[in-house]
């Protein structure tokens, strides 16, 4: 058995950048898929609820990527402003700040939200098939997944646990974010 195969699976040594995100945030992507996926095709006012969630928290990441990265992911809010002035439904004022832990790295960040582009083309895909009649300007988006496809070399570079430790944070921040702004969303719903 060679020596990376013996390695700890919390060592990050001998895995890619996009390898080492992926299970550091594995628990915290989870939660987000299993909370805004059973939303998508509840129904309409479900289908309404995921926006808004996204809405709201992607807001508070695109101002936190705007001040600090040169290359940043192409703002979605925008159209997910316009799926909800599609659907009769008011497009939130307040949105919540995001902030990544030490600063961040905003690679760990723009891994996060243009990652989204691969669960959006499925949630379109599902969309399509249960032959729902909703707005999907958001999700039809082909920028994100172009975005995505550009940060794949960046992505596939060796990982030094040490070296990309605040990328990992900025990631988990991310989805602890998104995670936040869905349970407080879906408690309001509820109460």
């Amino acid at each position: 058995m060679s020596e990376a195969a013996r390695m700890p699976a919390t060592d990050a040594m001998g895995r890619t950048i996009r390898e080492f995100l992926k299970q550091g945030t594995a628990a915290e992507h989870d939660t987000l898929d299993a909370r805004l996926g059973s939303l998508v095709l509840a129904d309409r006012d479900g289908y309404v609820q995921f926006l808004d969630i996204q809405y709201r928290a992607r807001c508070g990441v695109e101002r936190w990527l705007e001040a600090r990265a040169l290359d940043n992911p192409p703002l979605q809010s925008d159209l997910i402003a316009r799926d909800l002035a599609s659907l009769d439904r008011v497009v939130p004022t307040e949105t919540p700040d995001f902030a990544a832990a030490d600063g961040g790295d905003t690679l760990g960040v723009c891994w996060v939200l243009a990652g989204s582009a691969l669960g959006n083309r499925a949630i379109l895909a599902r969309l399509a098939k249960a032959q729902a009649d909703v707005p999907t300007a958001f999700l039809a988006d082909p920028r994100m997944g172009q975005y995505w496809r550009s940060m794949l070399p960046a992505l596939a570079r060796p990982c030094d646990s040490c070296e990309h430790d605040n990328v990992l944070r900025a990631a988990r921040a991310t989805f602890r974010h998104f995670n936040l702004v869905a349970s407080q969303c879906l408690a309001l719903k509820a109460a």
